[in-house]
This record gives C-alpha cells, structure tokens and sequence, in this order.
C-alpha cells in the first residue's frame, strides 16, 4: 500500500514539472527577444503602426521587439505563419480586419477563433474613397454618377481579394447600385502606386495611408467611410453627407498571441501595451497620423473580434463574394 502510495506522489510530481517549468517561464518573461509578425507589407498601415509601437515594447519590457513582415494572401500567409508559433509569448502578430475577413474569403489551414488569442485592440482607422488626377470627377456624386455611365470600367484598387480595401469597395457598390471593378494586388504600397500613377481609378485606402499625399495634391479625396469627419482632413465629408448613408468602414488593429499562452504573459502584453497607449504624447503621435486609440481589457476585444468576424461573413453572403480556393 505505501509502495502505491509513493508512486502515485511520484506520478503526481512529474505531471507538475512541466507545469512548473511553463510558470517558471512565464514569471521571468520576456527573458529574450521579441519577435512581431505583420503579414503586411513594409509601408502598409499595420507596419505603420507596429514601428511605431515596437520601440515602446522594448522600452517597457526590457527585451528587444523586432517587426517581421510577412507578406501574402491578405495576411493569411503570415497568419498561417503565426499559427505554428510556440505559445511562449516570443513571438506576437500586429494585424488588421483582414484576419475577420480571410475565413470568408480563403481555405485556412487554422482556424482564426480558436488558433490566437486576441490580445488587445490598438486602434482604428476609417478608409477614404480616393481617385486619381485624371478621373473626371471631382465629388463622390460626380464619382457615382460616372460610374453609371460607366458600367465595368471605373475600377478600383485593393490590397487583395478579402482585404477591406475590397470590402469597402463591394459595400460602396452596394449602396451605390454601381458596378466599378475590383483590381487586386499583392500589397497596400502596390496598389497606391498604381492609383497616383493612374492605372487605376480609385482606391479605399486608410486615411493616415494617404494623408501625404492627400496634402502634396497627388490624389483627390472624395468621401470618407466614416460616422463622422476627421479632424486631420476636416474638409472631406462623410459618405453619409454626400448621399450615401451605410457605408462605414474602418480597419482596425490588434495584438494577437498563439493559443495555449500563459494568461500571465497574456495579461504582461495587454497591460503593457494599454499603458503605452494611454501615454499623453504616444496617443497624440497616434492621432496626428489618423489613428483612433482604443486599448481596453483582453475580454472586450475578443468579444469585439468574434463579432467581426460574424460581421463580414455577412457581408460576403450579401455581395456573393467567392473565396479564393
């Protein structure tokens, strides 16, 4: 019976060791270098925001943050990347609405409500309908209206079938009753090349994407998705004030870690990060890029992210969208 006994108090600390090592872990983090997946591309605004942020994480946590862009299928690429990380808090993912969208809109080897924890949401930016110089319109009923007469050769650019930029897009048409065209490409910056150099027509960029050249004169504004104006572009009203009400996009932004992460390190991150955007002048440095800080609890973005994904699960059914097998 003893014998029993003491195997059974051996079996016992050996099924704890791991557990101890893990928590172990977990109370000298970060001990080490800190890696972020962006699956954007350098330029983009989710590697905007990321640069901006990694110094301050290596300030606070003592450990250096480096941005690893991997770029590719609206995100998934680096998704799937991220997926296979080991939950030790080493390596984070900055990503955008993109990853809501991509279940509708790709064949996933992971699924996104079960493979991340979605840590804390940084912030939001709401997307403008942009042309350039050479389309002949120079408000967005003008923009409607040359689409009607047009129908199939206006077109406008995305960063890819799923991004936003597309969604906004196929809600634009929506409303709109147009039908302008979706040109794809492999990233942000390639798509807003090709708009200035007007082999598009138009684009659904964010609105701190373009804010330069906005103010250089090389690209015209005409609406912005949004309940309300901006006060870094005050002067480019709403798509609800120029007649088409309904179309309220905005991509947001949020630090995600692998499954199966101690919710220690979980919470290390998002307190973290919070504190960093609650600073005065970090948050000011956000908004003069057009950002909306949002920060808050762990639970109220994972709530905001299933959400989301749900949401435009419903957009595709309503635009008939198709995935990308």
């Amino acid at each position: 019976m003893k014998r029993k006994f003491k195997l059974s108090v051996l079996a016992l600390m050996v099924l704890a060791v791991p557990a101890a090592v893990s928590a172990q872990g977990a109370n000298n983090y970060p001990s080490r270098p800190i890696n972020i997946i962006v699956p954007m591309s350098p330029g983009g605004t989710a590697d905007l925001l990321a640069r901006n942020l990694a110094p301050l994480l290596t300030e606070k946590l003592g450990q250096s943050v480096v941005v690893d862009n991997r770029v590719g299928a609206n995100g998934a690429i680096g998704e799937e990347i991220f997926s296979r990380a080991k939950p030790d808090g080493y390596t984070l993912m900055i990503e955008s609405t993109s990853i809501a969208t991509n279940p509708w809109m790709s064949t996933l080897s992971y699924d996104p409500r079960k493979a991340f924890i979605p840590t804390i949401q940084i912030a939001a930016v709401p997307l403008v309908l942009v042309v350039n110089n050479n389309v002949n319109a120079k408000t967005a009923k003008e923009f409607i209206a040359l689409a009607k007469d047009n129908p199939g050769k206006i077109n406008y650019a995305s960063w890819g079938n799923g991004s936003i930029g597309q969604f906004a897009g196929e809600i634009f048409k929506i409303s709109t009753k147009t039908n302008i065209a979706h040109v794809p490409y492999k990233s942000t910056a390639q798509a807003l090349s090709d708009t200035l150099a007007g082999q598009v027509d138009a684009m659904f960029p964010t609105l701190p994407l373009v804010l330069q050249q906005l103010g250089a004169g090389k690209i015209r504004a005409l609406a912005l998705a949004s309940p309300t104006r901006s006060p870094l572009a005050p002067n480019i009203p709403t798509m609800a004030e120029v007649g088409v009400p309904g179309v309220e996009v905005e991509t947001w932004f949020g630090i995600f870690l692998p499954a199966g992460t101690p919710e220690s390190i979980v919470n290390k991150i998002n307190q973290t990060t919070d504190a960093i955007l609650n600073t005065p002048s970090f948050r000011a440095h956000l908004e003069k890029q057009g950002f909306r800080v949002i920060g808050g609890s762990q639970a109220d973005f994972n709530k905001y992210y299933l959400a989301e994904i749900n949401r435009y699960g419903s957009i595709v059914k309503e635009a008939n969208l198709k995935a990308n097998d």
